[in-house]
């Protein structure tokens, strides 16, 4: 008896320690490892309404294939330095209704970008 309760309070710490490693872990990533950045491509940027229109590539943590939309920017200093034409990679969670973008970031032009045809 006194050998299987060693073995339990044993076990009971070993993934009480593992959960408290697992929790510090998560609270140390950054955000942008924590969450899916998807790319895509400035089409338009209304700053007064909060809006931009972005030409993406699939979102997988949505499960949202590629396309063209319009998406909510609630931090509007997230739109500082970004033009029409701009490629970015960007965050976007649903919050309520609205798909939300909570952090974008301009990336290089593509390889391909500029060449003629």
């Amino acid at each position: 008896m006194t050998v299987l309760f060693a073995a339990l309070a044993s076990c009971a710490t070993l993934a009480q320690q593992a959960h408290a490693e697992h929790h510090q872990n998560a609270e140390t990533l950054p955000a942008a490892a924590a969450e899916d950045m998807t790319v895509a491509t400035v089409r338009k940027i209304d700053v007064e309404y909060g809006k931009i229109t972005l030409k993406h590539e699939a979102i997988k943590s949505l499960a949202m294939p590629g396309m063209t939309m319009v998406f909510q920017i609630d931090d509007k200093t997230l739109f500082e330095g970004l033009a029409p034409g701009d490629n970015v990679q960007f965050q976007v969670k649903k919050i309520g209704t609205k798909l939300v973008v909570t952090a974008i970031e301009k990336t290089a032009p593509s390889a391909h970008e500029g060449e003629q045809k």
